[in-house]
């Protein structure tokens, strides 16, 4: 009798509420179902900026607890979407909302749950070397300690999707 590894037992699914991240989404519900994997979906409301808006004067402290909360809606929204997309095709799917510097709050998480792999929408556009040290996208994928799939062609993850 041989024991089967399997490379991957939990992965995080990274949702920030863009086309891509939920395409991604689709895609980690594909992939959860084939292989047998937990999913868990996270969101992250970056408070950090919202504290550099107030302190930059953008925001006044009621507007931005107003902004925050909004962001938490949103986060809950889209995280409640993913559960759905998932119940859809009979994959559960966990959730977890934070606060703070997205990229570390992701990097914890994958560390706290002990996930093997990390899934995300596809990358925003770049257009200098100096936005790249900023996109969010880019800076999850060199902090986080477990190997990461960036998901694209949401044409094929639609039919994929739909196929299952």
């Amino acid at each position: 009798m041989t024991n089967e590894v399997k490379p991957i037992s939990k992965a995080l699914l990274y949702v920030d509420g863009s086309e891509s991240s939920i395409t991604a989404a689709q895609y980690a519900i594909v992939l959860s179902k084939k292989y047998g994997f937990s999913l868990k979906a996270i969101y992250v409301v970056n408070d950090t900026l919202l504290t550099e808006l107030l302190g930059a004067k953008v925001f006044v402290k009621m507007e931005k607890m107003d902004y925050e909360r909004d962001l938490e809606e949103d986060g809950k929204r889209y995280l409640n979407y993913v559960v759905k997309l998932g119940e859809r095709k009979g994959v559960k799917v966990q959730t977890a909302l934070r606060k703070g510097i997205v990229h570390e709050e992701i990097s914890r998480e994958v560390e706290e749950s002990e996930c093997s792999l990390l899934i995300q929408g596809e990358l925003g556009e770049v257009l200098s070397l100096r936005d790249s040290f900023y996109e969010e996208g880019e800076r999850i994928l060199r902090k986080v300690s477990c190997a990461v799939l960036v998901v694209k062609n949401k044409k094929n993850v639609d039919w994929l999707y739909d196929s299952i």
